[in-house]
């Protein structure tokens, strides 16, 4: 728990436990108060921000106020606590919960700009790993600074150590450099809950200075590139802006809904040190080329009000579990709704293409193969489960033998989607939960891999990458016979 700041203000009655205004002779209700603000960023659904409020008269239970503070914060919620008598001198103490806020902003050098200008900024990230533990980096620094990166060890290291965790990127004309977490950021994070081990340092290339929505969308940008290489939700949930070395400004984002890293690995590519180049330096250049390629498709998505963003959400899902708890059957919803998408983005959308046809098109694009992954599932399902090769109207439904005795992947996806996304119909329920957990399993890790290469495909990337279901780092199938 690390304090965000003291100070003063006053608290406003706008609603009593009813739900209604509160006023006397047609003026809200204020008292002075001393507040204190401190900060913990948890999992969701849990609050992380905890808000104590002292003075006299704070009467009431649950209900909504607005705190008005001196250092210019205004925090709406409700409160809990307080009690005794009005007319007193005792103090008494309040919280403060539900605050609808979503950010906390804060100038300690400039309290009256409300647009300071910045030519540097640090983000803390949570879930940063595969490239926050030290297989990705291309140069050193000194832990929680990030624009002391070097790409060698000074000739004279001085009194304070330098980490070999550091990642220097590009995009466009900034410089964003990844680097280890310091004691003063980890004071924010719950450590039993969340991993916290990089924060991320952004600045023009040119020394210029920062404006305020180019900071905010590059936020937004790294938040799901990261996501996207880590199965995770990595929030820049507090940013510290710089200007001439001094710090101007302190944001804090309220409600990060921050989740922990999904899976025990990624699918950025594993290398050993028998590869040519050396894992870290490979590692570097192809983080630097899969940003760019991202960040291509992802200005072109926000510019055509696309859903690109949404797929990354879906496989995002909390339904998908941790490295400690097996994902829902529910969480293929979320893959095939995220499939969905990025097969319109391949493929294009065509409103009478079925979902089979789609599919296949799909592996067709991205070179994966018709038949079901590894052949060992693919023989047991094709013997043990007929029904996921059923096809024709709903009330003439037939296994196509044809298919079955190959084991072609599009079939059993298409009818495995159909259910998922109506089992508000009986039917569709009892043949879903009628597959074995490990057979569900099976089809969660298929879909993963799929929309793990269906967006590698959108992006334009080529290469190594970690393969789920086989375990061994190959080389994407569109790129395959190419010399990688």
């Amino acid at each position: 728990m690390q304090q965000l700041f003291k100070t003063q203000g006053k608290l406003y009655w706008l609603e009593d436990a009813n739900g209604k205004p509160v006023k006397v002779s047609g003026k809200e209700l204020a008292f002075p108060v001393f507040v204190d603000v401190k900060y913990e960023l948890k999992p969701s659904p849990h609050q992380p921000l905890v808000v104590e409020i002292y003075g006299r008269n704070l009467l009431g239970l649950g209900d909504r106020r607005r705190l008005v503070l001196d250092n210019g914060v205004v925090l709406t919620g409700r409160t809990s606590g307080g009690g005794g008598k009005l007319n007193t001198d005792e103090i008494k103490k309040m919280g403060m919960f539900d605050v609808e806020e979503p950010l906390i902003e804060l100038y300690p050098t400039h309290a009256n700009s409300l647009s300071p200008e910045m030519d540097a900024a640090v983000f803390g990230v949570v879930s940063s790993r595969p490239l926050g533990n030290g297989s990705c980096t291309n140069g050193v620094a000194r832990p929680g600074f990030p624009f002391s990166f070097r790409e060698t060890f000074p000739k004279q290291l001085g009194k304070m150590a330098w980490s070999s965790r550091a990642l220097r990127l590009h995009h466009d004309n900034l410089e964003i450099t990844l680097i280890d977490t310091s004691h003063y950021w980890r004071k924010f994070v719950d450590w039993q809950t969340l991993q916290h081990d990089s924060i991320i340092g952004v600045r023009k290339k040119n020394g210029s200075t920062l404006e305020r929505k180019e900071l905010q969308d590059v936020g937004i940008l790294l938040s799901y590139f990261l996501g996207w290489i880590n199965h995770c939700v990595p929030p820049m949930f507090h940013v510290k802006g710089y200007r001439k070395g001094s710090l101007v400004y302190k944001g804090y984002n309220v409600h990060p809904r921050p989740t922990v890293q999904r899976d025990s690995f990624s699918w950025l590519p594993l290398f050993g040190a028998e590869d040519d180049n050396g894992a870290i330096g490979r590692h570097a250049t192809l983080v630097q080329g899969l940003l760019d390629g991202f960040a291509q498709v992802w200005d072109k998505n926000e510019r055509e009000n696309g859903v690109f963003h949404i797929a990354l959400q879906m496989l995002r899902s909390s339904e998908k579990g941790s490295p400690l708890s097996a994902p829902s059957l529910f969480y293929l919803r979320d893959i095939f709704s995220a499939c969905g998408i990025l097969a319109a983005i391949l493929v294009g959308a065509e409103p009478y293409r079925g979902r089979n046809d789609t599919i296949l098109k799909c592996l067709d694009e991205i070179g994966a193969g018709r038949k079901l992954p590894l052949q060992d599932w693919r023989d047991a399902i094709a013997q043990n489960h007929p029904e996921l090769w059923l096809a024709g109207d709903v009330n003439n439904k037939q296994v196509k033998e044809d298919e079955r005795k190959k084991g072609t992947l599009s079939r059993p996806l298409a009818n495995v989607t159909n259910w998922v996304l109506h089992i508000d119909d009986p039917t569709n329920a009892k043949v879903l939960l009628s597959l074995p957990r490990n057979v569900q399993r099976y089809f969660i890790q298929v879909g993963i891999w799929l929309a793990d290469l269906m967006v590698m495909k959108v992006v334009g990337y080529r290469g190594h990458y970690f393969n789920r279901l086989t375990m061994k780092t190959e080389v994407v199938p569109w790129d395959q016979g190419s010399g990688h």
